[in-house]
């Protein structure tokens, strides 16, 4: 079914201060979402945060229960987090990696992740190895088989959706290639989760790390981390806590059987709660209608800002989404925003090219990213500024 775009506008409260066109970076709550953070929070004022948590424990519960429809998962696969750096690095920081290891990522990895890779590569004498660019832009998956044939590979590490050109990694199809050479595969899934379907067992990924402020249009300040139930016993997280571990005999200890063991004891309960009302906020539009309306309106951005002289479209890869990326000749990407903050549209900038394989100081782009409830309208406006 179509998604009403005017119901959800109506339910978008921001929409009348602003032309919103950074989804990428954290998107418009819907007011239902807004109101159940608020919500919480006045109970929390009323009779006290522990109180309220205990209050609110089926609903909080339930929050499990939404995440895992959303990917195709069991709850006890969900854990939940403050950001999605976090909840990646909880998984990828307790695998037991083996000296002399190889990690394959892809050329437009996240930069945090790059980061956080090179510790683990330089703390257990593990080899990087960047994976080729097919001539879409998107990660070649043929090059990808070379490696993993070549064997002695401890994971596979790739952002579904990178964080500027528009594309939409052939996840499913790493996960099948690592699935048969039997390799982790941990999927940064923080941009595509709210604006595409996401199933674990069609992705064929071990681990997921998910963030709410983006395309879900949940509060900031949550995440959530998916790790496929077989492969738990073989994370043992790198800290624990009363909450994701308990005492065993006199000295020792037991870790918890879910993916739970993977948080920590105290948690922000409203945001929380806010982040299953946006899970569920999603299920209910049909993350196939979200992706059908999103998808056309960026390529309508794409099309009108491509026919505006001096205007360049840098996005690539054979499926695309959201995310518009663009230059302006004679026009610094910072300028771009600054002129369009102005007139009360929001967008950001990013950097052309990743840390993955390229120097800090790369070009940066304007980063337009749309959501379902940006209209036609806005998309002309947008251009008809530029011009």
């Amino acid at each position: 079914m179509p998604i009403d775009v005017d119901e959800v506008r109506r339910q978008t409260r921001g929409l009348r201060s602003v032309v919103h066109f950074n989804n990428a970076g954290s998107s418009l709550m819907p007011a239902p979402v807004v109101d159940t953070v608020v919500g919480h929070l006045r109970r929390e004022e009323d009779i006290g945060g522990y109180e309220a948590a205990e209050e609110a424990d089926d609903r909080l519960e339930n929050v499990y229960s939404s995440v895992a429809r959303l990917l195709g998962a069991r709850p006890e696969e969900v854990a939940l987090a403050e950001n999605g750096s976090r909840a990646w690095a909880a998984a990828v920081y307790s695998f037991p990696f083996t000296p002399r290891g190889r990690l394959l990522i892809g050329s437009t990895e996240y930069a945090g992740n790059v980061l956080a890779l090179r510790q683990l590569a330089e703390h257990n004498d593990l080899e990087i190895v960047v994976l080729r660019d097919d001539v879409h832009g998107q990660v070649d998956v043929e090059h990808l088989q070379l490696e993993l044939e070549r064997g002695n590979v401890a994971m596979v590490a790739l952002t579904h959706v990178p964080m500027a050109n528009g594309l939409v990694n052939p996840a499913a199809e790493v996960g099948k290639r690592c699935r048969a050479a039997g390799v982790m595969f941990v999927l940064d899934a923080c941009q595509s989760v709210g604006q595409v379907p996401l199933d674990v067992q069609a992705l064929g990924c071990d681990v997921l790390a998910g963030t709410g402020r983006k395309f879900l249009r949940g509060p900031r300040g949550t995440a959530f981390l998916y790790v496929r139930a077989a492969l738990l016993d073989r994370l043992e997280p790198s800290m624990l806590d009363g909450h994701s571990a308990r005492p065993a005999g006199s000295s020792g200890f037991e870790v918890r059987s879910d993916a739970r063991r993977f948080e920590s004891w105290e948690s922000n309960a409203a945001g929380r709660l806010g982040l299953g009302r946006a899970v569920d906020y999603a299920l209910d539009l049909g993350l196939d209608a979200v992706q059908e309306r999103v998808a056309g309106l960026a390529d309508r951005l794409r099309t009108e800002l491509a026919s505006v002289r001096g205007i360049t479209v840098h996005d690539r890869g054979i499926t695309r989404c959201g995310i518009v990326t663009f230059t302006v000749a004679g026009s610094d990407a910072g300028g771009i925003r600054r002129l369009l903050a102005d007139h009360r549209i929001n967008v950001s900038v990013a950097p052309r090219s990743f840390p993955a394989g390229t120097p800090p100081e790369a070009e940066m782009v304007v980063r337009a990213s749309v959501h379902y409830y940006n209209t036609e309208a806005e998309v002309q406006r947008l251009v008809g500024l530029l011009q």
